[in-house]
């Protein structure tokens, strides 16, 4: 997880995408010295209710200065994504293969919830609900990018988590509009729409895999390696690796990251890590088995082979090199998968818990179960990943209501405590609690 980390830090840097470019220009005192600060800042003001955030003046400046920048961010956020807004489409992956820009955005999008807050607490529900519309198209813009897919469905996670307060407040809120609600549901659903439980992210990570491969290892690199070797093995390295060695170098190591990708993809479907541990063991098991049997060859064995013109030392060397590869550290994809199926459960309780509010302001009453939504409000009943994808769960006292999923832990705690999601990414044992929207 601590490479993934890095990977959103160190990734923020290569491509800004149109609108968001000028938001960031027009944003106030973001020099380098001073934007760790501000970030600071944000972070400290958003969790403070919206009556204390009224009274803060720092928070008051933040937003006087950057108001034209959070009109550009709004405006950015209304842009269709057909699949490379934030990131543009490789012509071929390699480590070179540029990043989205995410750092500016997530500023701009703390600053619109900040105002959220603010004018709900002032009982001014207009400028609320256009910041929170913006917010939630900067959501369905990240779930519709077809490049970069893992980085920014990771960014979209946490724009939700750090949005689904403010949203659930304002979906509780008698004053906002009625069309407010109408477009914040159309948006989170077709951001629920995108999700394809990561296949999409794998098959992006498999190709920059593969590219990374084909960039490292080719017959340039391999002049330079050879020069590290034992002069007696120079000549039949040059000798063995041809076109077809490093042609069946791809296909092996393709064949191997597919498998992996194939696994990878099936346990976020599943919501079950389990899989990719062993996977990842038994491979580690293989591989170390491959290099005792190489070693146990010794230099005689390969001399001879050599000499004959190398077939088995030919297969070797490319063993060599997959498996080189393939020890190569990789994120831990697997810790990702819960926290995944927490975004799509809070998403999925944030729609639902938006369809029963609309239903109660047209119907004047609660629905009995959350089927009664469909198909008026939702199209279907949002499963709940963490409760073998059964349908999430309802309760309804008197004119109070609750729709909750039973969360990581997996069991039914009644809606009566949320999960403290940060308490839980810290420490994954911390998984007490469910993913609620109480009314």
């Amino acid at each position: 997880m601590k490479t993934i980390a890095l990977s959103l830090i160190l990734g923020m840097s290569g491509f800004a995408a149109a609108g968001y470019k000028e938001a960031e220009a027009a944003m106030k005192n973001v020099e380098t010295a001073q934007i760790a600060q501000i970030s600071k800042d944000l972070d400290a003001l958003l969790p403070q209710s919206g009556a204390a955030l009224a009274r803060d003046a720092r928070a008051a400046a933040l937003l006087s200065e950057n108001q034209q920048a959070m009109e550009l961010f709004r405006q950015a956020a209304e842009a269709p994504n057909e699949g490379y807004l934030f990131a543009p489409k490789p012509e071929k992956y390699s480590t070179k293969t540029p990043l989205p820009k995410f750092f500016s955005q997530m500023r701009l999008f703390r600053l619109l919830l900040i105002e959220a807050k603010i004018k709900l607490a002032e009982k001014q529900p207009g400028p609320a609900e256009k910041d929170l519309l913006a917010a939630a198209g900067l959501i369905l813009q990240l779930s519709g990018q077809k490049s970069a897919v893992l980085l920014s469905s990771m960014v979209g996670q946490l724009c939700l988590n750090l949005a689904y307060p403010v949203m659930s407040d304002s979906i509780k809120n008698p004053s906002v509009s009625p069309a407010y609600l109408k477009e914040l549901a159309a948006r989170l659903a077709k951001a629920a729409d995108n999700q394809d439980a990561m296949k999409a992210a794998v098959l992006d990570e498999t190709a920059m895999w593969k590219g990374a491969m084909q960039e490292g290892v080719n017959a340039e690199a391999m002049a330079l390696e050879r020069e590290k070797l034992p002069f007696w093995k120079r000549p039949a390295a040059k000798k063995l690796q041809d076109q077809e060695f490093f042609t069946t170098v791809y296909a092996n190591y393709d064949a191997a990251v597919d498998a992996y990708a194939g696994v990878l993809t099936g346990a976020f479907r599943a919501n079950d890590p389990a899989p990719v541990v062993s996977f990842l063991e038994k491979r580690s098991q293989e591989v170390a088995a491959r290099k005792a049997a190489r070693v146990k060859k010794g230099f005689f064995s390969e001399l001879v082979d050599g000499l004959k013109g190398g077939p088995e030392m030919k297969k070797l060397m490319g063993e060599v090199i997959v498996d080189t590869m393939l020890e190569i550290a990789t994120p831990a994809y697997e810790k990702t998968i819960p926290r995944y199926h927490f975004f799509l459960c809070e998403l999925n309780v944030l729609r639902a818990g938006l369809a029963v509010k609309l239903y109660q302001r047209g119907r004047r009453r609660l629905p009995d179960g959350l089927d009664q939504l469909v198909p008026g409000f939702l199209a279907a009943v949002p499963q709940d990943s963490f409760n073998k994808f059964a349908p999430l769960s309802y309760i309804k006292i008197g004119k109070k209501f609750s729709v909750y999923s039973f969360g990581p832990d997996g069991k039914d705690g009644g809606g009566a405590a949320a999960m403290d999601y940060k308490g839980y990414i810290d420490d994954p044992a911390r998984s007490a609690g469910d993913i609620v929207f109480a009314d």
